[in-house]
């Protein structure tokens, strides 16, 4: 039967994030150490890695893969970098323990008949080099919605029939997510730093938003053109990700704190200066490059209002309960009747 690693995560069906010490399923008993994590941090932590997978590109793509699996497996995943005229011999990460060699691709940026001619010399190069060391190959693709068009499948179906005793494999998104959720409190911090956390958003205060409120109010306003006026919004109306969808609601159980805030201050031109910019950015992130996903929008837009500050917990709960606010009110993102197809 298979454990969970010590001071690692699992994840229950309601979204509950509970971290447990690596005992048997039904010998579980809740981690009280430092590694532990609650359920904001992880969600913002999936948020950061959804975001980052898609703004992974190229070579990009690969360092990210890299990255997360040193980190999954460290002492015996082994990245391969191109070394002088021979290169990387068709080898883009080795784990030993599993007998599994990987090559990256970003499938979505080659045509079909590219695709799969790289595939097939790829996967020749690495039985040629690497034969004796693997069992499994996988192919590690960036494909967003993790779907991956009807050549790539049927090529890899073929080597694999032709190649009866090596597994051929996939790995994407939903594989790099479960990779990620078995990585330590420290090594999620050392790679994208602290987190929001439970006892930060809960502990919301004035002076909190009015930090992020200021840096918002004195940003330029960027140049885009005339902002046009945003109904109700639906979360699944603008596509955003679950790991971004779950992340903004735990920002709306602040939102009534920023309303507060803004009717107590008794200057609605202030809190119209602040939608008014919140929407300008959103407008001029979502003409300027109509290929950004969602999830990229909300990160680079979580960016902006963060500015240089945005490296603590506190800070990052009150960026996050301004802009679930906004999101709320729909003075960003858009609502099933606006949104542009995808």
């Amino acid at each position: 039967m298979s454990t969970v690693p010590p001071n690692r995560i699992t994840r229950n069906d309601d979204l509950a994030l509970t971290p447990y010490h690596g005992e048997s399923a039904g010998q579980r008993h809740p981690v009280t150490t430092l590694n532990s994590m609650d359920r904001i941090q992880q969600l913002n932590y999936e948020k950061d890695f959804r975001i980052a997978f898609l703004e992974s590109k190229g070579d990009g793509f690969q360092c990210l893969f890299e990255k997360l699996m040193a980190k999954a497996h460290s002492n015996d995943f082994m990245a391969c970098r191109p070394w002088g005229n021979v290169g990387d011999r068709k080898n883009d990460g080795y784990l030993p323990s599993a007998r599994t060699l990987f090559q990256s691709y970003a499938p979505n940026e080659l045509t079909a008949a590219e695709a799969i001619k790289k595939i097939n010399e790829d996967f020749e190069g690495a039985k040629e080099h690497w034969e004796k060391y693997f069992d499994e190959w996988t192919f590690v693709h960036n494909a967003p919605d993790g779907r991956l068009g009807p050549h790539i499948i049927e090529v890899l179906a073929k080597l694999g029939q032709e190649n009866p005793k090596i597994k051929i494999g996939h790995f994407g998104y939903e594989e790099m997510l479960a990779k990620f959720r078995e990585l330590s409190l420290q090594d999620l911090e050392s790679w994208f730093g602290p987190s929001l956390t439970m006892e930060a958003n809960v502990n919301l205060g004035y002076s909190d938003l009015m930090a992020v409120l200021t840096h918002i109010s004195v940003a330029p306003a960027p140049t885009a053109s005339e902002v046009k006026d945003v109904s109700r919004g639906k979360i699944e109306a603008n596509l955003l990700s679950q790991a971004v969808a779950d992340f903004l609601k735990i920002g709306m159980q602040k939102s009534p704190l920023v309303m507060k805030f803004f009717d107590d201050w008794k200057n609605p031109v202030y809190g119209e200066q602040i939608a008014s910019a919140f929407k300008s950015e959103y407008v001029a992130l979502r003409d300027a490059t109509p290929q950004l996903h969602p999830d990229e929008i909300f990160g680079q837009l979580e960016a902006w209002a963060g500015g240089m500050a945005n490296t603590t917990p506190t800070h990052k709960a009150a960026v996050l309960a301004v802009m679930a606010y906004l999101f709320d009110k729909c003075e960003i993102f858009e609502d099933a009747q606006a949104v542009r197809p995808a």
